[in-house]
């Protein structure tokens, strides 16, 4: 090739990756925030962050009394905390806090389960008794939502997506599609038993689960432009958590109180069960990144702990921790980014750990010993709870 065609060749590339980064500027400019649970609506729990390959502190918060089991939210350079019956807003660079609000939390059993705060657009949604809609730059309240079934929320937090919040009421067995600016009922479903899931969506679609002590429970799929039923279908044993969708698929687990739970692959089109494979009893929403699915289950006391990775296809073990070990837990939902795994450890149902492993192998990269519930990760740092406190692990 004489130099001539070679010079042509390379103005040729060199205008086609100009041209690519004028109409994509999103590949070289994309949001590495970490807005709801699990990440985002659709709950895959995979960020497209940066990650930390060293277990570095950035930042450790002071006790805030943050609920074990949650998850942070975090968006627009603030980390949102659920603290029981207070939200409390971070300055995502120091870990200072910025505002804190007062709401009503469900009482009882919502102690034993965490469930995390959603962001969007300016706004940030908590669920209690009620539903709160927050101004995310002062915690004012811009409106709340009270279920009429006079019930609140448990687990399940909010999802939001297009324009919507999807709220829940547990033992009211309702779900409720919310305006996201004015909190009025777009529309509700009734479900079989204790909705408690966080709703999971992807394009027109609303995935979420009920369930009923003993008695196993249902996964439903909804429009949602007005709430009506595409599909459910029948568990055995207690969908307690909340789906992932990922590319036509609902990756669900399930809770047994009398042995294994189960980690499945659904159909989003019409329900079929396209695998299903045994794993300890979870609470916990599966990760799913380059074609495999992260899951922890265990309960301590009840049932040993493990971290699992299955071929997203058909299900296939790839890698699992052993027992021994005793990484991963019942309410730990694991988060990927950057070739990592990042998953909790527990005694006697506190977090007190938090794990990377290497997402393809299951190797441990490094550990640090604080944090470990449902890890979020942001702008290269991860963000963690243990204690009351959120720790940010980073450079």
């Amino acid at each position: 090739m004489d130099n001539k065609t070679t010079n042509s060749i390379v103005k040729i590339a060199i205008s086609l990756l100009f041209l690519g980064l004028i109409i994509h500027p999103a590949a070289c400019d994309q949001t590495q925030d970490w807005p709801e649970f699990h990440l985002d609506a659709s709950h895959g729990g995979a960020s497209i962050s940066s990650a930390p390959h060293a277990n570095q502190t950035a930042w450790i918060s002071e006790d805030l009394g943050a609920q074990e089991g949650s998850s942070v939210s975090v968006a627009d350079g603030r980390v949102f905390v659920n603290c029981v019956d207070r939200l409390v807003c971070l300055d995502q660079s120091s870990g200072k806090v910025l505002w804190n609000a007062s709401f009503e939390a469900t009482p009882g059993i919502c102690q034993v389960w965490g469930f995390s705060p959603a962001y969007s657009e300016g706004r940030v949604f908590v669920s209690g008794c009620r539903t709160v809609c927050l101004n995310a730059t002062d915690g004012s309240v811009l409106w709340s939502f009270a279920p009429p079934t006079g019930r609140g929320a448990v687990n399940g937090g909010p999802a939001a997506a297009e324009g919507r919040v999807l709220v829940s009421d547990w033992d009211g067995h309702h779900y409720y599609c919310l305006n996201e600016e004015t909190g009025d009922e777009l529309w509700n479903f009734t479900v079989e038993g204790d909705a408690q899931s966080t709703p999971a969506v992807e394009g027109d679609k609303v995935v979420f689960s009920s369930w009923e002590w003993g008695m196993g429970g249902k996964i439903y799929c909804v429009r949602l432009a007005d709430g009506s039923e595409i599909w459910n279908i029948s568990t055995r044993n207690s969908p307690c958590g909340s789906a992932a969708l990922c590319e036509g698929r609902a990756f669900v687990t399930t809770y047994n109180f009398e042995g294994d739970g189960d980690v499945m692959a659904v159909s989003l089109q019409d329900g079929s069960l396209l695998w299903q494979q045994p794993i300890a009893r979870t609470d916990c929403t599966p990760a799913v990144a380059g074609g495999l699915v992260y899951v922890c289950g265990g309960t301590d006391g009840f049932s040993d702990k493990a971290t699992y990775c299955f071929n997203a296809t058909d299900g296939e073990t790839v890698w699992n921790t052993s027992t021994e070990e005793g990484i991963g837990e019942w309410r730990c939902s694991p988060a990927y980014a950057d070739g990592l795994l990042f998953v909790g450890k527990t005694e006697n149902m506190n977090f007190t750990a938090l794990y990377a492993l290497n997402a393809s192998s299951g190797d441990l990269v490094w550990s640090y010993p604080a944090g470990g519930s449902a890890p979020a990760i942001a702008d290269g740092t991860v963000f963690s709870i243990g204690g009351g406190k959120v720790y940010a692990i980073g450079p």
